[in-house]
């Protein structure tokens, strides 16, 4: 009970001195002021700059460049970059202008006027349509990361949104061919079995055709064989030319010989009629001869007797002549008609040698076109073929027949749903109203801890005064905290008035986020305390880099799984770590609402900083002329 009295006179005597120094040095309430609103001011000029970046990604400057020159595919005229440069100017997800030359775009995006440049080649539409390969329609989008990397992180994340925006786009109007076309199979289906059902008709008559004729070529080849040895024993037994030439000569020279015969003969009757002229003129003159030497003495008798046989026979040569003139009239008929047939004969004769010439060299190039056994072969194996391969036809057509499908199953659902048929949903839980609330966390954490480290600096931790040496370490403690602590609630008050009064963050629990905002300010307060206390004038240089190790290793920007090992590993052990988990659970019911666990582990950081400080704290004594705040006014 004696340490608690002094604990508590102890303290209450030392709150008073420090009351007394700004009684003092009234002008100290100007930096009182000062260090109250600048935190409040530090969190609205962050907050207002990331309060809803993506609000205005319609001020980025970007550019399009489309050199497409288009494609016509199955009929249809496709132009993939005029199409996308509408769709992105209509939306104007980013300031986009149109541009024409690509190096200029580029040159734009280096200097740093433009934060990307969309760069549409002039074959992406041949190269994209028809989707021949993984990733063969290309598009640029170019970026500099070295003039702001944010910039490029949104182009990044703007390349993978247009390539999904871009295949959708291409795969909708690819099922919607798709569908078209599958509207009207079984239609189609309908045709080819009615095709089919001919075919097999047509197919059946042809085995049957093929068969017959296969049939008929083995007759017509074995004909023709008979016919090929007709046609040569026919041509062996024909005469030769030699012989034919001889015939007509014969006949020639027998019709010649006809003439000269028919000639001899006219002039032998020519010849016979003189004599018969003759004789009947030896008969007159062997008459006369007879009566005129009759009367001659002597010989008269003898003269008339030798002229009367002279008479007699000149009578009878007469009479053969006229037989032979007789005779010889009618070989000369004979002579005539033998000389007309022997013409005729030398006429038929030379039609007959002609035809059989012609006849001859007819079938000597009869026989040079018919066909030669092997070929006539070749002919009947071939109609064996046909009617196999016919055969063969017909099965086939069968089996198409019964493997069609009864009807086809129509593709249910629409171009656009087939195109994109998954669509993920996120369910959040803890939901944030925008960018700059989800800021809130870590940037009034880091606004709160600069505010305990200015509000620290106003008044010298260290020192008592000499009338207070005797009260424990942790009254003096609690005494020397005082007003400090007064300063970060009004820091608190102020943060607190400029989230919900000017930036009107969405507060479900305002009550708890006061609370939450006043306990980190006072642990931070009592853990830069420990600090100094601990380590002296070295511990402002610390208290420095605490802050920047906390917010590496917060996890108040990034999840602290991405950092390095050692954030990760320290993490837990950090107040800021827990201070941001209180918010969020308080501000957005993060953590399963775990806002008394966070608060619990901040107000455990805080009293182990107290009890460091009570255990180890270094205390100077003063006079009450060396008691004043660390900053003169």
């Amino acid at each position: 009970m004696k340490y608690l009295r002094a604990l508590i006179t102890g303290t209450l005597a030392i709150a008073s001195a420090e009351l007394a120094v700004v009684r003092r040095f009234p002008r100290i309430l100007l930096a009182i002021v000062a260090v109250g609103v600048v935190p409040a001011i530090y969190a609205l000029i962050y907050l207002t700059s990331v309060w809803d970046p993506a609000g205005h990604t319609a001020d980025l400057p970007a550019a399009i460049v489309n050199e497409d020159r288009g494609v016509t595919y199955m009929a249809h005229s496709v132009n993939v970059g005029e199409q996308l440069t509408a769709t992105l100017l209509a939306k104007r997800a980013f300031g986009f202008r149109v541009m024409t030359d690509e190096e200029e775009a580029r040159a734009e995006v280096r200097r740093g006027t433009l934060a990307f440049a969309l760069l549409i080649p002039p074959d992406f539409s041949a190269d994209a349509v028809p989707g021949a390969q993984r990733g063969a329609g290309r598009l640029v989008v170019y970026t500099s990361e070295g003039n702001n990397y944010s910039s490029a992180g949104l182009a990044r994340r703007f390349a993978g949104e247009l390539g999904h925006q871009v295949n959708e786009m291409l795969n909708e109007q690819r099922w919607t061919l798709v569908l078209n076309a599958a509207a009207g199979s079984q239609q189609r289906l309908e045709q080819l079995k009615q095709a089919l059902l001919t075919l097999r008709d047509g197919s059946q008559t042809l085995a049957a055709g093929a068969a017959q004729y296969s049939t008929a070529a083995r007759e017509v080849g074995n004909g023709f064989k008979q016919v090929n040895g007709g046609v040569r024993l026919i041509q062996s037994k024909l005469p030769a030319d030699a012989d034919l030439r001889a015939l007509k000569s014969g006949a020639q020279q027998l019709a010649a010989g006809q003439h000269e015969l028919g000639s001899g003969l006219v002039q032998i009757g020519e010849g016979l009629d003189k004599l018969h002229g003759g004789a009947g003129q030896l008969g007159d003159g062997a008459r006369r001869l007879q009566r005129e030497s009759a009367d001659i003495p002597f010989v008269g008798e003898r003269i008339a007797k030798g002229a009367g046989e002279l008479a007699g026979g000149a009578d009878k040569l007469r009479g053969g002549l006229e037989q032979a003139q007789a005779a010889m009239t009618k070989a000369q008929d004979g002579s005539q008609k033998l000389d007309a047939g022997a013409t005729a004969l030398e006429g038929g004769v030379g039609k007959l040698t002609d035809g059989m010439g012609a006849l001859s060299a007819g079938i000597r190039t009869m026989a040079g076109k018919l066909p030669e056994d092997r070929k006539l072969d070749e002919f009947v194996q071939g109609g064996t073929q046909l009617a196999q391969g016919a055969q063969r036809l017909l099965t086939g057509v069968r089996t198409i027949e019964a493997a069609l499908p009864a009807s086809i199953t129509r593709i249910q659902g629409s171009a656009s749903g087939l195109a994109d048929s998954v669509e993920p949903r996120v369910e959040v839980v803890a939901p944030v109203a925008n960018n700059g609330s989800a800021f809130v966390p870590n940037m009034v954490s880091v606004a709160l801890w600069i505010g305990a480290v200015m509000a620290g600096y106003l008044f010298n931790i260290r020192i008592v005064l000499s009338d207070h040496t005797h009260y424990p370490k942790l009254a003096k403690t609690l005494g020397k905290i005082t007003m400090p602590a007064l300063i970060v609630l009004l820091q608190v008050a102020l943060v607190l008035a400029t989230l919900l009064g000017v930036l009107e963050v969405q507060a479900p629990h305002v009550a708890a986020l006061a609370l939450t905002m006043a306990l980190a300010s006072l642990v931070f307060l009592v853990v830069l305390f420990a600090i100094l206390h601990v380590f002296g004038d070295f511990g402002r240089i610390l208290t420095v880099l605490l802050l920047t190790l906390q917010l590496s290793a917060g996890g108040g920007v990034l999840p602290v799984e991405l950092s390095a090992g050692f954030f990760r590993t320290v993490h837990s052990w950090l107040p800021f770590s827990w201070v941001v988990q209180a918010f969020r659970a308080v501000m957005f019911g993060a953590f399963d609402n775990g806002w008394a666990h966070a608060c619990g582990v901040v107000l455990l950081s805080g009293a182990v900083a107290v009890g460091l400080m009570a255990i180890f704290g270094k205390w100077k004594e003063v006079l009450l002329a060396d008691y004043k705040p660390t900053i003169q006014v």
